[in-house]
């Protein structure tokens, strides 16, 4: 932890050191410490932005793809992903599951400092002091999500509370710390903690109330459902499911607006997005982008695609071509072979573009590289289809199989535009997967899949991933094709960094690796 939580930290020309102790330390005259660079309300919220602006980071979104069945090897492929996610090769070492971690434990570093100056810093008056517990419920909320992600990812078991998560970062840790692990059941704790505060503090707020792309009432209470879902709770999980339904004002997308949500950002208000971490004009990089975790240039057949739409998932979309999810997830620009089954050359025959971030409605010659804000996507963090998800699961666990098929429905008669057949379970591991292969429709590539196949394979009667085997096709792997990872397999809980082993060897490794 020592190692992820040191930083320098850059905003509005304030440099901010690592840890509290630090703050004893010799320092020339004129050097800026937290007391004095962390004084006032404006100073809090440049602070928490850049704790916003870190978790924009792309890799678990592009990682889970990769590792799961939701992308495979592109015909652009300049080397991405063909010796390690494809394969299943990872390691402490690795770059995605250090950068899961890193992108979480940086932005702590800056959210609890938010949270600890929250009580200290004097407010110039009654609205400003209103402005500053708007600012801490923001910060508590993100604290709630960055641990749920470390848990979701590092646990072996989401639903065992004596498993371990992660390190619990409920304060700013010192740089002579070297704590351990904590357990499911802490980390569910300090979640459900933090957004209970956050949720009293919002209700009798004066200030303006958070916008869609600040952390708000409805993704405090839709983190409460996601989390209890997490841990197989739920009694609990579908109240704050129906919660949010039933409160929040926000409506599942028509097709149209669907496309709007995923392709300009600027669907009509109350609309599908709970939650959005925004992009901005400055932040309009290849190196960032969220498009470009698939893509070089633009998600388009032109645009230099290193991954493709893995072919199982286009046979589940393109058999319903009336479900807007399949022309927001296949670029226009594809070249769909009729032949792919038998194609000597698969991988140049058969293109299958993602087209979901960055996409847009018509052509085929989609463009990413404007100067401007285009096609740099917000990342949607909670829509409100994974309240109706999550109410399905919570079905699914009563025995209620007419349940799951209505809350379902709901979600596809929205994506078809027009009224859909609900559908129908025989048993209780047909309910549960159909809840698995709705999320893996409405979800996909927006790094749900890993953890989904994780805690909720077994019920769905599933064995591992669901690759089409022509998804192996040029990956000239020694000994032979890898089979599909199976439930089984250690590596659903990804390794602790190794970065952080080297700065904290008490820290407790994952079995396996």
């Amino acid at each position: 932890m020592k190692k992820y939580l040191s930083y320098l930290l850059v905003a509005s020309t304030i440099f901010i050191v690592s840890c509290d102790e630090d703050l004893t330390e010799t320092f020339a005259p004129g050097q800026l410490t937290e007391d004095v660079a962390i004084v006032t309300s404006t100073d809090m919220q440049r602070l928490l932005n850049s704790g916003y602006n870190i978790l924009t980071n792309r890799t678990a979104s592009v990682f889970t793809s990769v590792f799961t069945d939701e992308a495979t090897k592109g015909f652009n492929n300049g080397g991405q992903g063909v010796s390690a996610e494809i394969v299943f090769n990872i390691f402490p070492s690795s770059a995605a599951p250090t950068a899961i971690w890193q992108s979480n434990y940086f932005a702590l570093a800056r959210i609890n400092r938010v949270i600890a100056r929250s009580s200290s810093i004097v407010a110039v008056d009654a609205a400003d002091q209103q402005f500053i517990d708007r600012l801490k419920a923001e910060a508590l909320i993100l604290r709630a999500y960055a641990h749920l992600n470390i848990l979701a990812y590092y646990s072996p078991n989401t639903k065992d509370n004596s498993a371990l998560a992660g390190v619990l970062s409920d304060r700013v840790i010192g740089t002579d710390e070297l704590p351990l692990r904590s357990t499911n059941g802490d980390f569910y704790t300090l979640i459900h903690s933090d957004l209970d505060a956050a949720l009293t503090i919002l209700a009798t707020n004066t200030a303006t109330a958070p916008a869609v792309f600040q952390a708000n009432r409805n993704f405090a209470k839709g983190l409460k459902a996601r989390a209890y879902a997490y841990k197989g709770d739920y009694t609990n999980a579908e109240i704050w499911a129906d919660d949010v339904i039933a409160t929040s004002g926000v409506n599942l997308a028509t097709p149209a607006q669907y496309r709007q949500v995923f392709w300009t950002d600027n669907e009509p208000a109350n609309v599908e997005v709970l939650f959005r971490l925004k992009r901005t004009v400055q932040q309009n990089t290849q190196d960032s982008n969220l498009h470009n975790g698939w893509c070089s240039i633009r998600p388009s057949v032109g645009g230099s695609p290193f991954y493709e739409v893995g072919r199982t998932l286009f046979n589940i979309l393109d058999a319903n071509s009336s479900d807007v999810r399949r022309s927001v997830i296949i670029a226009p620009s594809s070249i769909i072979s009729s032949t792919w089954e038998t194609d000597a050359d698969y991988l140049g025959s058969d293109r299958l573009v993602l087209h979901k971030h960055g996409g847009v409605a018509t052509g085929s010659t989609t463009a990413a590289t404007s100067a401007t804000n285009a096609f740099n996507n917000d990342h949607k963090v909670m829509r409100i289809s994974e309240m109706y998800l999550i109410k399905a699961e919570c079905r699914a666990a009563a025995n209620d199989f007419a349940g799951v098929a209505t809350a379902i429905d709901a979600i596809r008669d929205a994506r078809f535009g027009s009224n859909q057949v609900a559908p129908s379970y025989a048993n209780a591991t047909a309910a549960w997967k159909g809840v698995l292969d709705e999320r893996r429709l409405e979800l996909a590539f927006e790094g749900h899949r890993f953890i989904d196949i994780k805690r909720l394979g077994v019920q769905a009667g599933i064995s591992g991933l669901d690759r089409h085997p022509r998804d192996y096709d040029g990956l000239n792997i020694p000994g032979g094709n890898p089979v599909n990872l199976p439930l089984t397999s250690y590596k659903w809980a990804l390794p602790i960094p190794q970065a952080e082993i080297n700065a904290n060897g008490a820290i407790q490794q994952n079995t396996g690796y």
